[in-house]
């Protein structure tokens, strides 16, 4: 299953085991660390206090017995300020017993406060009497309580209250041997859990890098053995990550390769038949180009003459250049005489329409006199006869005239006709000339290269 995983999630379960184990590690040692801490503070802010407390007593009970022995020694107002401060040491000592009585808290200790507690009484009686004793100035009394009671009392008082402090030191120690312990066990611990969490993390760094570095050697190898030219390698991988697809990639390439070799070796194949075909070829080019140079020598005789071709070409094209030239300019003349014609022939019809018109008058009046001479009767009718026939000629004249002044329209006509031919043909003419002049050019560059070809 594992050897199917991705190289970066065996990473990241490596890692994460790694920081689970620190996480592990931190919070035991937090725990242990919390536990020893808690005991420290236990003995700092509880055990120790009551040990000051109890000691507060002690210099509180022997600042009282300084001052009952001042008193008895000194005398007058000198003993009596001793004794004005007893009640100030006393009140200290309720204080820190009243706050004992708060803060110890185990049976253990209440039984050995109650020892303290039942001891005062007897020491605080004693005491007392003593006082009493001195402010009566009963001084032989005084120094046997001082002596005898009063020491009694105070030495068991003063004992319960060392008992008292030996059972909390004995209680601090026992609490510094348990922090000792306990910064022992976790010591201990945390190098345990850190010497496992090191062999766990190289085992699984050795099991993830010779899952990477195996396969990675076999591709290398295998690439080598390519690079060699042996392509009979085969590799095999099931796993799925990335070196296993780089495994199949290889095989892959492998196998792209042999089919490549395969068809380079049918190309080669195909190449030497080909040369030999090649060879085949360049002998019967080497025959083929023997013919050709013969082929080559009748194409020069051919181009020479086509030389000579294209150089008369180019003199008749240049000779049919200046005809065409000519043929235009002439059109151009003929163009203006036959405008010319025309104005002539239109001035000659108008002319003939006048003659018409005379025809035609002299037919009136020629019917006329015949009229006038058929109403003169016989004297009249040589004049009749002249009239008629001068009526006859004004006829023919006038159809004369009508049939010169059609003629005359129809030669204007045509005369029109052909000016705008000769106009129409000039055109072309020129067109023809410049064509003819191309041709000139042409063959004049075509004359060139074959004198080149020919030089060739």
């Amino acid at each position: 299953m594992f050897k199917n995983l991705k190289i970066g999630v065996r990473l990241g379960i490596g890692f994460g085991m790694v920081i689970t184990l620190l996480v592990v590690i931190a919070s035991i040692a937090y725990l242990r660390l919390a536990s020893l801490n808690s005991e420290i503070e236990n003995m700092v802010n509880d055990k120790f206090p009551k040990t000051v407390v109890a000691n507060d007593i002690i210099d509180a009970v022997n600042a009282i017995a300084r001052r009952l022995r001042n008193a008895y020694i000194f005398t007058g107002a000198e003993a009596q300020r001793e004794l004005e401060q007893v009640p100030e040491q006393r009140k200290i000592v309720s204080e820190r017993l009243e706050t004992l009585e708060k803060t110890i808290l185990t049976e253990q200790g209440k039984e050995v406060l109650k020892k303290v507690v039942d001891a005062r009484p007897l020491y605080v009686a004693s005491m007392d009497k003593y006082i009493d004793a001195l402010k009566a100035g009963h001084k032989d009394e005084a120094a046997n309580l001082l002596s005898g009671e009063l020491r009694r009392t105070q030495g068991a008082y003063l004992k319960s209250i060392v008992d008292l402090i030996t059972f909390q030191t004995e209680l601090m120690h026992k609490s510094g041997k348990e922090a000792d312990a306990m910064a022992n066990s976790a010591e201990r611990l945390i190098l345990l859990l850190a010497a496992a969490a090191i062999l766990i993390a190289i085992a699984f760094a050795w099991w993830v890098t010779r899952s990477i570095t195996m396969p990675i050697n076999a591709a290398v190898a295998a690439a080598t053995r390519i690079a060699d030219g042996d392509l009979t390698v085969r590799l095999e991988s099931d796993s799925k990550d990335e070196v296993g697809q780089l495994m199949n990639a290889l095989q892959n390439m492998i196998a792209k390769l042999t089919q490549i070799i395969g068809e380079v070796r049918t190309a080669a194949d195909n190449l030497t038949n080909a040369a030999g075909q090649v060879s085949a070829t360049a002998q019967s080019l080497s025959q083929s180009s023997s013919e050709q140079a013969a082929s080559v020598e009748e194409t020069t005789s051919s181009m020479e003459q086509m030389t000579a071709s294209i150089s008369q070409n180019t003199e008749n094209a240049k000779v049919t250049d200046g005809m065409a030239s000519k043929a235009a300019q002439e059109a151009a003349e003929g163009g203006e005489a036959v405008s010319r014609t025309v104005d002539d022939m239109k001035s000659i019809a108008s002319k003939i329409g006048i003659i018409d018109d005379i025809a035609y008058q002299t037919n009136l009046l020629a019917l006329n006199a015949a009229i006038e001479a058929a109403r003169a009767g016989d004297h009249g009718k040589g004049f009749a006869v002249v009239a008629a026939e001068v009526r006859k000629l004004a006829e023919r004249s006038q159809v004369a005239a009508q049939e010169i002044g059609g003629l005359a329209s129809s030669s204007v006509k045509q005369a029109e006709r052909a000016g705008t031919l000769l106009t129409e043909m000039v055109p072309t003419i020129r067109k023809t000339s410049d064509l003819v002049q191309e041709i000139a050019a042409a063959s004049s560059e075509q004359s060139s290269g074959v004198g080149q070809i020919n030089g060739a």
